[in-house]
């Protein structure tokens, strides 16, 4: 929901316990990039306009049966589900009390709807002083809605706006700008950046068939993975980057990660509660029943990069082969069938920390 953009890149070292599918290849075409370069995608490229054939599940051993995700798309209980929901009569309910000076509203056009989940409502919107496009997301609050405190502000405030506060703490330009908030009794308003052209990550690969080829998946993971390593750097754990929570702006031919409303500070301990979406869930989580951020936030980004390119999330036996790092995809190149299974590496100490993703060859 609400508002669904990317630069910096040196490969992996042996130390990393990273698998390389074929060690000796030659490096004469890897080069680094500055860090103020990003990917570019030429023009003339032609989007894929065709689906994948369906292959047959394959079955995988049994000790890596508990990784199957089985075909089915499951969210955990989170955030969004605990605020109840989200009805057009409780908009139109508090849209009726927006009559004091104060009220956030009284400053923005409210106009059509963008979106509507559990959590809430988004709506287009437009800023009165200065006629700047936005994005009005209301969110319900109930008596499970968490509020933390954060560095320059005296109150605790709702965690969605902390976190998205403090990721925008510096240059952000790949995560969503917060431009106004305000907290009300059954509700707490944000007020966020808005795109003349604009979509989903989501939208954009099945209107293309389902999967989209490498090309533009490499644009949009280098400003996924970007925006994954400048939240951890400002102490917030997203924990729900996917398809749907990255916005494409066509203008600027940027990527730009939204919704925060499953994150949490990030801590250096585990976490014994996964608030996201159950197929990007990592496996230690399965196992284990805990996680630590930064190598979840790592698998997460794996699963994202094989559903764009593979159209479908990894079955039993993709990720048997992962980990035995003999999978590999017809079209794809070696470099990234390699950061694939880098990525989804079983055991978190085997996956590359995010600076390593961003300067990764592939890139």
């Amino acid at each position: 929901m609400g508002q669904r953009s990317s630069r910096r890149v040196r490969s992996f070292t042996d130390s990393e316990q990273v698998y390389d599918p074929n060690p000796s290849s030659s490096t004469a075409e890897k080069h680094p990039h500055r860090p103020d370069e990003k990917p570019v995608v030429a023009e003339g490229d032609v989007l894929p306009n065709s689906r994948p054939k369906k292959k047959k599940k394959k079955k995988g051993g049994n000790f890596f049966k508990w990784l199957s995700f089985g075909g089915k798309k499951k969210s955990t209980k989170n955030k969004s589900s605990d605020q109840g929901e989200m009805k057009d009569q409780d908009i139109d309910m508090e849209t009726s009390r927006r009559s004091t000076d104060d009220n956030i509203c009284c400053r923005y056009a409210i106009g059509s709807k963008l979106g509507q989940g559990g959590f809430g409502a988004i709506y287009e919107g437009t800023r009165l002083a200065d006629g700047k496009k936005v994005a009005v997301k209301f969110v319900k609050k109930t008596k499970h809605t968490e509020c933390i405190s954060i560095p320059d502000h005296p109150k605790p405030l709702p965690k969605e706006v902390a976190l998205t506060i403090l990721a925008n703490k510096g240059p952000a330009m790949d995560i969503i700008k917060l431009l106004d908030w305000q907290d009300q009794q059954d509700f707490y308003i944000m007020v966020l950046e808005r795109f003349s052209d604009s979509m989903d990550v989501s939208c954009f690969v099945e209107s293309n068939g389902g999967s989209i080829n490498e090309k533009f998946a490499r644009f949009i993971m280098w400003g996924a993975t970007l925006a994954a390593d400048e939240c951890c750097r400002r102490g917030v754990y997203h924990g729900d980057i996917k398809l749907e929570n990255l916005l494409i702006d066509f203008d600027k031919l940027e990527v730009k990660l939204i919704d925060f409303g499953c994150g949490d500070l990030l801590t250096e301990s585990a976490y014994t509660r996964f608030c996201g979406t159950m197929m990007y869930c990592p496996p230690e989580y399965r196992i284990k029943g805990e996680f630590h951020a930064k190598p979840a936030t790592v698998w997460t980004l794996g699963i994202l990069l094989f559903r764009m390119l593979c159209g479908h999330f990894p079955d039993t036996f993709d990720l048997y082969r992962i980990n035995m790092n003999t999978w590999y995809k017809p079209g794809l190149t070696e470099d990234c069938c390699h950061l694939i299974c880098s990525l989804l590496q079983q055991k978190p100490e085997r996956r590359p920390d995010l600076e390593r993703i961003v300067n990764h060859t592939w890139f």
